[in-house]
């Protein structure tokens, strides 16, 4: 049984002492908004996590002031990594992240794949079925064979990505420009995000996605909670009439992401509406990820497809 470590930094893992050339496994999982990771030892796990690491955005200063880290881990142990990331299912954008990490540091072997691997791992194993993802994106995949066999959906969030946190922030803002939401629930969003010339404002700076990504609302107020649960329901609908199959041998499904997680009992009703099951839902694929891989890989699969695990 391994001993496990929740840091609260990533830095706290140079402060650890390790034996001379330990060898150490390291599991990413990187979605839209950060990367949760797990360094394991011969005993101990250790969890913490970075900002998302997408292939697009590697040069950003953020990512460059990471480098040194990394240097001193790979200095520290013998690392092989098994990445798993957004926008890694090509074979270009997988060199791009497996460039970024082994031009700098010494890392023994770095593997990459698509987020969507991890999720079929972490909740189906070597099972079969539909997976979806809603966190900061959205996309429904089919996992089969330890590999993505469909994609449908996960056109990101200019073209896409019902059913996420991003869109659910998106209908909030569209409502309430466009003077949609009861006087209550105008007033909790003005009062927690700003007036409309500051939202439109904060929409349409750099940052403007993860803004409109990390609106939430609550309220203590069952009417007004109400309201907002309506917004859900609404953003998650959207994502099961577009992308559900309307014809198929099984009407089971289990998602990850936070989205899902946090708002389960709407998904779950919203299926239940449409014939489907939720079987089950994870929050963070990373500790699943981490139990499973092993099981998973043990038949020597060498992740040449970004589908496929690693």
């Amino acid at each position: 049984m391994l001993n496990k470590y929740n840091l609260k930094h990533f830095s706290e893992l140079l402060h650890i002492s390790f034996t001379d050339k330990q060898i150490g496994n390291l599991i990413a999982d990187s979605g839209g908004t950060k990367t949760d990771w797990c360094l394991i030892t011969a005993d101990h796990c250790y969890f913490f996590s970075t900002e998302s690491y997408h292939p697009n955005t590697l040069s950003s200063p953020s990512k460059l002031e990471l480098i040194p880290f990394w240097k001193d881990l790979t200095q520290k142990l013998d690392v092989s990594c098994h990445f798993y990331g957004a926008g890694c299912s090509t074979e270009e954008n997988q060199t791009k992240i497996k460039n970024h990490f082994t031009n700098e540091a010494n890392f023994i072997q770095f593997e990459v794949a698509s987020d969507l691997v991890a999720a079929g791992i972490s909740l189906l194993g070597k099972e079969e079925g539909y997976v979806g993802i809603l966190g900061t994106g959205s996309v429904l995949t089919y996992y089969k064979n330890k590999q993505i066999n469909e994609i449908i959906g996960g056109f990101g969030y200019l073209l896409g990505d019902e059913g996420s946190g991003y869109y659910f922030g998106k209908l909030v803002l569209q409502k309430f420009l466009n003077n949609e939401l009861s006087e209550e629930l105008k007033t909790l969003v003005e009062n927690t995000y700003g007036t409309r010339n500051q939202l439109i404002s904060k929409s349409y700076q750099n940052e403007g996605k993860a803004f409109i990504s990390s609106i939430q609302l609550h309220s203590e107020n069952p009417i007004i909670q109400e309201e907002i649960d309506r917004i859900h329901f609404e953003n998650i609908g959207l994502f099961l009439t577009n992308y559900l199959p309307k014809e198929t041998k099984t009407t089971e499904i289990s998602f990850v992401g936070s989205y899902a997680y946090y708002q389960q009992e709407i998904l779950k009703t919203a299926l239940d509406k449409l014939g489907w099951k939720l079987v089950q839902v994870i929050q963070k694929p990373i500790e699943a990820l981490t139990e499973r891989v092993t099981e998973v890989t043990s038949d020597g699969s060498d992740g040449s497809d970004g589908n496929k695990v690693l």
